[in-house]
């Protein structure tokens, strides 16, 4: 068995906002004992040997930002294995969080039942996608929260309050921590809809060529 760190804690962007990433690797038959397996993302060494050969984006992800941080084994398997294959479900995944965006916009519009959730999962769909689109458009390992913002002429262009109320419901979504997103904070995020559409859209036309 392995325990690997990654995501925000080995790119040194900890803050208050930040995830606590963690990866147990085991074979399929290994028991994980007394750890709380909610803390962790827990795959076996097949699995992640699939994933490389796929070129899925979290074996990138893994490939350019993990650390090992205990191995039962002579040396650690991940630093082991060659560059992943390269990405190519780029497309599917572009319209797979394309359509996670539209789902949970149009449920913001409809109701306000859901509205934390709707803005967390606006922001996962905004932070996947760019990912998505730097690795298979521009051939870039970007996995920052902030990807969005961090990939040049193609960054998502809105008031960075807009961004940061997305992200504080994610936050929130995932951690519990925080408080709910007032009236006026939704409002900010309304105003910002019809600009992150044009980002979609702008988007998916160029990974279309």
């Amino acid at each position: 068995m392995e325990i690997y760190a990654f995501g925000s804690l080995t790119r040194g962007e900890v803050d208050k906002y930040s995830d606590y990433d963690f990866l147990i690797l085991r074979e399929s038959h290994e028991k994980i004992g007394d750890l709380n397996k909610d803390d962790f993302s827990i795959y076996t060494y097949k699995r992640i040997d699939n994933l490389w050969k796929e070129g899925n984006p979290f074996a990138w992800h893994l490939f350019k930002e993990s650390k090992c941080i205990f191995t039962s084994l002579d040396s650690p398997y991940i630093p082991s294995l060659k560059m992943p294959k390269n990405y190519m479900k780029c497309e599917s995944d572009l319209e797979r969080f394309y359509q996670l965006y539209l789902d949970a916009k149009n449920s913001l519009l409809a109701s306000n039942i859901s509205t934390d959730f709707d803005l967390s999962m606006i922001f996962l769909a905004i932070r996947n996608f760019a990912s998505c689109f730097a690795l298979g458009i521009l051939g870039e390992c970007v996995f920052s929260r902030n990807s969005a913002r961090m990939i040049g002429k193609y960054s998502l262009d809105i008031v960075n309050d807009a961004y940061g109320i997305l992200i504080k419901a994610r936050v929130l979504a995932t951690r519990g921590i925080g408080a709910t997103a007032t009236e006026e904070e939704v409002s900010v995020i309304l105003k910002s809809l019809s600009q992150i559409d044009i980002w979609f859209n702008s988007l998916i036309k160029e990974s279309n060529g």
